[in-house]
């Protein structure tokens, strides 16, 4: 059906383009820090939905990686990834800063530029 049927093919490789732009161990991170032990249960679920997802679109398309039909999207997310990741510990950190003190405009101001640079580092998801 993916080989097949042009609209299934783009509506599969949107969602690879979309798990291939998420990094598992950054939004562990956001959980470890963020979130209250309580509610991480919430988080490992969501990770281990992701990674079948992951496994049932690799299956549906016949690829072995993600990105291995987009070698342009490959090279944009590896050239990318070593500025986002700082962008995102860094926005973590604020995030907790901010809990303790939510009334704070240089927190609030330095988040959105994290927000920003994050959505823009990875285009069109953020």
């Amino acid at each position: 059906m993916y080989r097949e049927w042009p609209f299934f093919q783009c509506a599969i490789d949107l969602i690879e383009m979309v798990l291939a732009k998420s990094d598992l161990s950054i939004a562990k991170h956001y959980d470890e820090v963020l979130v209250s032990p309580s509610r991480q249960k919430l988080g490992e679920e969501l990770r281990e939905a992701f990674r079948m997802t992951e496994k049932y679109v690799l299956l549906v398309s016949g690829h072995e990686k993600l990105t291995e039909n987009n070698k342009s999207l490959k090279r944009l997310i590896e050239s990318r990834l070593p500025f986002l990741n700082p962008i995102n510990m860094i926005q973590v950190e604020i995030l907790r800063r901010l809990r303790g003190d939510v009334n704070n405009q240089k927190l609030r101001d330095a988040l959105l530029i994290t927000i920003n640079g994050i959505a823009a580092g990875m285009r069109n998801t953020g």
